[in-house]
Protein backbone atom coordinates (compact mmCIF):
# COMPACT_ATOMS: atom_id res chain seq x y z
CA UNK A 1 0.00 0.00 0.00
CA UNK A 2 1.80 3.46 -1.09
CA UNK A 3 0.67 5.50 1.31
CA UNK A 4 1.14 8.80 -0.52
CA UNK A 5 -0.36 7.61 -3.27
CA UNK A 6 -3.39 7.16 -1.71
CA UNK A 7 -3.30 10.42 -0.28
CA UNK A 8 -3.23 11.62 -3.25
CA UNK A 9 -6.25 9.91 -4.99
CA UNK A 10 -8.20 10.54 -1.81
CA UNK A 11 -7.19 14.29 -2.69
CA UNK A 12 -8.77 14.46 -5.39
CA UNK A 13 -12.07 12.99 -4.60
CA UNK A 14 -12.40 15.67 -2.24
CA UNK A 15 -11.26 17.87 -5.22
CA UNK A 16 -14.53 16.62 -6.88
CA UNK A 17 -16.58 17.50 -3.59
CA UNK A 18 -15.94 21.11 -3.53
CA UNK A 19 -16.53 21.35 -7.16
CA UNK A 20 -20.03 19.72 -6.47
CA UNK A 21 -19.94 22.76 -3.56
CA UNK A 22 -19.46 25.24 -6.36
CA UNK A 23 -21.15 23.66 -9.18
CA UNK A 24 -24.66 23.93 -6.53
CA UNK A 25 -23.81 27.80 -5.10
CA UNK A 26 -23.14 28.62 -8.54
CA UNK A 27 -26.94 27.61 -9.39
CA UNK A 28 -25.18 25.33 -12.44
CA UNK A 29 -27.35 22.44 -10.69
CA UNK A 30 -30.37 23.19 -8.27
CA UNK A 31 -32.06 21.01 -5.94
CA UNK A 32 -33.88 19.07 -7.60
CA UNK A 33 -31.19 17.87 -9.94
CA UNK A 34 -29.27 17.09 -7.29
CA UNK A 35 -32.07 14.34 -5.68
CA UNK A 36 -32.07 13.04 -9.12
CA UNK A 37 -28.29 12.14 -9.18
CA UNK A 38 -28.41 11.41 -5.87
CA UNK A 39 -31.31 9.07 -6.79
CA UNK A 40 -29.05 7.64 -10.22
CA UNK A 41 -26.11 6.56 -7.78
CA UNK A 42 -28.05 4.91 -5.34
CA UNK A 43 -30.32 3.21 -7.82
CA UNK A 44 -28.36 2.48 -10.79
CA UNK A 45 -24.86 2.89 -10.87
CA UNK A 46 -24.11 1.75 -7.10
CA UNK A 47 -26.04 -1.92 -8.09
CA UNK A 48 -23.42 -1.96 -11.31
CA UNK A 49 -19.95 -0.85 -9.42
CA UNK A 50 -21.40 -4.04 -6.92
CA UNK A 51 -22.08 -6.30 -10.08
CA UNK A 52 -19.38 -4.80 -12.17
CA UNK A 53 -16.85 -6.25 -8.88
CA UNK A 54 -18.35 -9.67 -8.75
CA UNK A 55 -17.47 -10.10 -12.04
CA UNK A 56 -14.08 -10.38 -11.40
CA UNK A 57 -13.30 -14.39 -11.17
CA UNK A 58 -11.53 -13.51 -7.34
CA UNK A 59 -10.55 -16.61 -5.20
CA UNK A 60 -13.33 -16.29 -2.58
CA UNK A 61 -14.91 -19.28 -0.61
CA UNK A 62 -17.82 -19.48 0.84
CA UNK A 63 -15.80 -19.28 4.54
CA UNK A 64 -14.37 -16.06 3.75
CA UNK A 65 -17.70 -14.88 2.53
CA UNK A 66 -19.33 -15.84 5.75
CA UNK A 67 -16.46 -14.45 7.52
CA UNK A 68 -16.73 -10.89 5.85
CA UNK A 69 -20.68 -11.00 6.50
CA UNK A 70 -19.84 -12.22 10.45
CA UNK A 71 -17.67 -9.49 10.66
CA UNK A 72 -19.81 -6.46 9.78
CA UNK A 73 -23.08 -8.24 11.39
CA UNK A 74 -20.48 -7.41 14.88
CA UNK A 75 -19.37 -4.29 13.88
CA UNK A 76 -22.85 -3.10 13.84
CA UNK A 77 -23.89 -4.65 16.81
CA UNK A 78 -21.18 -2.76 18.34
CA UNK A 79 -21.96 0.53 16.99
CA UNK A 80 -26.09 -0.32 18.29
CA UNK A 81 -24.44 -0.51 21.51
CA UNK A 82 -22.65 2.84 21.01
CA UNK A 83 -25.99 4.17 20.33
CA UNK A 84 -27.11 3.74 24.19
CA UNK A 85 -23.54 5.21 25.74
CA UNK A 86 -22.61 8.44 23.15
CA UNK A 87 -25.87 10.15 23.30
CA UNK A 88 -25.32 10.33 27.25
CA UNK A 89 -22.08 10.53 27.49
CA UNK A 90 -21.74 14.30 25.27
CA UNK A 91 -25.31 15.35 26.47
CA UNK A 92 -27.86 14.87 23.93
CA UNK A 93 -31.12 16.51 24.23
CA UNK A 94 -34.08 13.60 24.25
CA UNK A 95 -35.73 15.49 21.04
CA UNK A 96 -32.42 14.70 18.68
CA UNK A 97 -31.47 11.25 20.69
CA UNK A 98 -32.48 9.48 17.19
CA UNK A 99 -31.01 11.64 14.80
CA UNK A 100 -27.82 10.92 16.89
CA UNK A 101 -28.15 7.01 16.93
CA UNK A 102 -28.54 7.24 13.40
CA UNK A 103 -25.50 9.07 12.86
CA UNK A 104 -23.62 6.69 14.90
CA UNK A 105 -24.82 3.64 13.10
CA UNK A 106 -24.98 4.69 9.53
CA UNK A 107 -21.48 6.15 7.70
CA UNK A 108 -22.07 7.17 4.07
CA UNK A 109 -21.11 3.93 2.39
CA UNK A 110 -22.67 4.35 -1.04
CA UNK A 111 -21.63 8.20 -2.16
CA UNK A 112 -17.96 7.78 -0.05
CA UNK A 113 -16.92 4.14 1.30
CA UNK A 114 -17.14 2.51 -1.48
CA UNK A 115 -14.53 5.53 -3.95
CA UNK A 116 -12.02 5.41 -0.70
CA UNK A 117 -11.96 1.87 -0.70
CA UNK A 118 -11.44 1.59 -4.36
CA UNK A 119 -8.38 3.96 -4.00
CA UNK A 120 -7.29 2.58 -1.26
CA UNK A 121 -7.34 -1.27 -2.48
CA UNK A 122 -8.44 -1.48 -5.86
CA UNK A 123 -11.43 -3.20 -7.34
CA UNK A 124 -10.97 -6.26 -5.32
CA UNK A 125 -11.94 -4.81 -2.56
CA UNK A 126 -15.28 -3.39 -3.77
CA UNK A 127 -16.26 -7.08 -3.93
CA UNK A 128 -15.61 -7.34 0.31
CA UNK A 129 -16.96 -4.35 0.59
CA UNK A 130 -20.12 -5.06 -1.35
CA UNK A 131 -20.61 -8.03 1.22
CA UNK A 132 -19.62 -6.36 4.32
CA UNK A 133 -22.13 -3.57 3.69
CA UNK A 134 -25.66 -6.27 3.55
CA UNK A 135 -26.52 -5.52 6.54
CA UNK A 136 -26.29 -1.74 6.19
CA UNK A 137 -28.50 -1.68 3.09
CA UNK A 138 -31.04 -3.92 5.07
CA UNK A 139 -31.24 -2.06 8.79
CA UNK A 140 -30.59 1.59 7.03
CA UNK A 141 -34.01 1.33 5.91
CA UNK A 142 -35.44 -0.33 8.82
CA UNK A 143 -33.92 0.47 11.94
CA UNK A 144 -32.71 3.44 10.59
CA UNK A 145 -36.11 4.76 10.27
CA UNK A 146 -36.65 3.74 13.49
CA UNK A 147 -33.82 5.67 15.16
CA UNK A 148 -34.66 9.38 13.21
CA UNK A 149 -38.72 8.60 13.96
CA UNK A 150 -38.42 7.81 17.78
CA UNK A 151 -37.71 11.69 18.07
CA UNK A 152 -40.98 12.23 16.97
CA UNK A 153 -43.29 9.47 18.10
CA UNK A 154 -43.99 8.04 14.75
CA UNK A 155 -45.68 5.02 13.93
CA UNK A 156 -43.43 3.40 11.48
CA UNK A 157 -44.51 0.32 9.82
CA UNK A 158 -41.75 -1.47 7.65
CA UNK A 159 -42.58 -3.23 4.33
CA UNK A 160 -40.17 -6.32 3.76
CA UNK A 161 -39.79 -4.73 0.30
CA UNK A 162 -37.40 -2.01 1.78
CA UNK A 163 -34.94 -4.95 2.51
CA UNK A 164 -34.69 -5.65 -0.64
CA UNK A 165 -33.03 -2.66 -2.37
CA UNK A 166 -31.35 -1.81 -5.46
CA UNK A 167 -27.79 -2.82 -3.19
CA UNK A 168 -29.15 -5.48 -2.08
CA UNK A 169 -30.47 -6.84 -4.99
CA UNK A 170 -27.08 -5.66 -6.75
CA UNK A 171 -25.72 -8.56 -4.03
CA UNK A 172 -27.92 -11.28 -4.92
CA UNK A 173 -27.12 -10.96 -8.24
CA UNK A 174 -23.63 -10.53 -7.73
CA UNK A 175 -22.85 -13.39 -5.68
CA UNK A 176 -24.76 -15.68 -8.37
CA UNK A 177 -22.53 -14.50 -11.47
CA UNK A 178 -19.80 -15.10 -8.92
CA UNK A 179 -20.84 -18.51 -7.70
CA UNK A 180 -21.92 -20.42 -10.61
CA UNK A 181 -18.89 -18.23 -13.09
CA UNK A 182 -21.49 -17.15 -15.52
CA UNK A 183 -19.92 -15.05 -18.03
CA UNK A 184 -21.56 -12.35 -19.65
CA UNK A 185 -21.91 -10.99 -23.11
CA UNK A 186 -19.14 -8.48 -23.93
CA UNK A 187 -21.95 -6.02 -24.25
CA UNK A 188 -23.62 -6.18 -21.16
CA UNK A 189 -20.29 -6.38 -19.09
CA UNK A 190 -18.74 -3.47 -20.98
CA UNK A 191 -22.27 -1.65 -20.50
CA UNK A 192 -22.55 -2.59 -16.40
CA UNK A 193 -18.44 -1.56 -16.36
CA UNK A 194 -18.90 1.72 -18.15
CA UNK A 195 -21.89 2.52 -16.02
CA UNK A 196 -20.23 1.93 -12.61
CA UNK A 197 -17.21 3.94 -13.63
CA UNK A 198 -19.32 6.98 -13.02
CA UNK A 199 -20.14 6.00 -9.33
CA UNK A 200 -17.01 8.17 -8.08
CA UNK A 201 -17.26 11.17 -9.52
CA UNK A 202 -20.73 11.97 -9.27
CA UNK A 203 -21.32 10.50 -5.49
CA UNK A 204 -18.60 13.08 -4.97
CA UNK A 205 -20.73 16.14 -6.59
CA UNK A 206 -23.79 15.01 -4.78
CA UNK A 207 -22.00 14.88 -1.56
CA UNK A 208 -20.49 18.68 -2.43
CA UNK A 209 -23.51 20.28 -3.63
CA UNK A 210 -25.85 18.71 -0.69
CA UNK A 211 -23.21 20.57 1.80
CA UNK A 212 -23.66 23.79 -0.06
CA UNK A 213 -27.02 24.66 1.56
CA UNK A 214 -26.10 24.14 5.64
CA UNK A 215 -25.58 27.28 6.88
CA UNK A 216 -22.01 27.41 8.24
CA UNK A 217 -22.26 29.83 10.67
CA UNK A 218 -24.31 28.10 13.41
CA UNK A 219 -22.46 24.65 12.79
CA UNK A 220 -19.37 26.13 15.39
CA UNK A 221 -21.62 26.50 18.06
CA UNK A 222 -22.45 22.85 18.56
CA UNK A 223 -19.95 21.52 20.14
CA UNK A 224 -21.86 17.73 20.69
CA UNK A 225 -21.46 17.22 16.97
CA UNK A 226 -17.59 17.79 17.21
CA UNK A 227 -17.08 15.19 19.98
CA UNK A 228 -19.22 12.81 18.08
CA UNK A 229 -17.42 13.30 14.78
CA UNK A 230 -14.01 12.69 16.85
CA UNK A 231 -15.11 9.02 18.48
CA UNK A 232 -17.38 8.72 14.89
CA UNK A 233 -14.30 9.39 12.66
CA UNK A 234 -11.35 8.18 14.75
CA UNK A 235 -12.34 6.33 18.24
CA UNK A 236 -14.21 3.89 17.01
CA UNK A 237 -12.49 2.84 13.67
CA UNK A 238 -9.29 2.58 15.76
CA UNK A 239 -10.89 0.33 18.24
CA UNK A 240 -12.14 -2.16 15.12
CA UNK A 241 -8.51 -2.02 13.77
CA UNK A 242 -7.27 -2.89 17.26
CA UNK A 243 -9.66 -5.94 17.05
CA UNK A 244 -9.51 -6.97 13.77
CA UNK A 245 -5.83 -7.13 13.99
CA UNK A 246 -5.93 -9.48 17.34
CA UNK A 247 -7.71 -11.91 15.37
CA UNK A 248 -5.68 -12.05 12.51
CA UNK A 249 -7.42 -10.98 9.13
CA UNK A 250 -5.50 -10.14 5.92
CA UNK A 251 -5.34 -6.56 4.95
CA UNK A 252 -8.61 -5.71 2.88
CA UNK A 253 -10.81 -7.72 5.41
CA UNK A 254 -8.90 -6.06 8.52
CA UNK A 255 -9.00 -2.18 6.44
CA UNK A 256 -12.66 -2.38 4.87
CA UNK A 257 -14.49 -2.34 8.24
CA UNK A 258 -12.36 0.51 9.64
CA UNK A 259 -12.53 2.55 6.92
CA UNK A 260 -16.16 1.97 6.25
CA UNK A 261 -16.95 2.37 10.46
CA UNK A 262 -14.41 6.30 9.60
CA UNK A 263 -16.50 7.11 6.68
CA UNK A 264 -19.19 10.21 7.91
CA UNK A 265 -22.45 10.61 8.19
CA UNK A 266 -24.64 8.73 5.67
CA UNK A 267 -26.11 11.06 3.43
CA UNK A 268 -29.55 9.03 3.87
CA UNK A 269 -29.64 10.86 7.42
CA UNK A 270 -31.10 14.06 5.81
CA UNK A 271 -33.71 12.35 3.40
CA UNK A 272 -34.89 10.00 6.45
CA UNK A 273 -35.21 12.88 8.72
CA UNK A 274 -37.24 15.06 6.42
CA UNK A 275 -39.82 11.96 5.55
CA UNK A 276 -39.89 10.98 9.13
CA UNK A 277 -39.61 13.98 11.30
CA UNK A 278 -36.37 14.09 12.96
CA UNK A 279 -34.29 16.97 13.47
CA UNK A 280 -33.16 17.56 9.57
CA UNK A 281 -31.11 20.60 10.11
CA UNK A 282 -29.10 18.44 12.79
CA UNK A 283 -28.49 15.67 10.44
CA UNK A 284 -27.37 18.34 7.97
CA UNK A 285 -24.83 19.85 10.54
CA UNK A 286 -23.80 16.37 11.14
CA UNK A 287 -23.25 15.35 7.73
CA UNK A 288 -21.38 18.39 6.74
CA UNK A 289 -19.27 18.32 10.39
CA UNK A 290 -18.25 14.72 9.43
CA UNK A 291 -17.50 15.16 5.66
CA UNK A 292 -15.35 18.06 6.06
CA UNK A 293 -13.25 16.62 9.06
CA UNK A 294 -12.72 13.27 7.31
CA UNK A 295 -10.81 15.53 5.24
CA UNK A 296 -8.06 15.03 8.19
CA UNK A 297 -9.57 11.58 9.78
CA UNK A 298 -9.38 9.24 6.39
CA UNK A 299 -5.50 9.96 5.29
CA UNK A 300 -5.11 9.15 9.59
CA UNK A 301 -6.78 5.96 9.01
CA UNK A 302 -4.57 4.91 6.24
CA UNK A 303 -1.65 5.90 7.30
CA UNK A 304 -2.43 3.42 10.53
CA UNK A 305 -3.38 0.98 8.15
CA UNK A 306 -0.28 1.39 5.86
CA UNK A 307 2.10 0.99 9.13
Amino acid sequence: MDFYTIINQILVLFIVLFLGYFIKKKDIIDEYANKKLASLVIKVTVPCLIINSMMEQIELGAKEILGILGLSIAVYIFMFLMTFIVPRLIGVKKENIGVYKFMIMFSNVGFMGFPVIESIYGKEAIFYTSIYNLPFNALIYTLGIYLISMDNKNNVRFKIKDIFNPAVCAVIIGLIIFSFKITLPYVASQTVRMIAELTTPLSMLVIGASLADIKIKNIFSNSKLYIYSFLKLLVFPILIYMIVRLIGFNDIMAGVPVIITGMPVAANAVIISKEYGGNDILASEGVFISTMLSIITIPLLVFLLSN
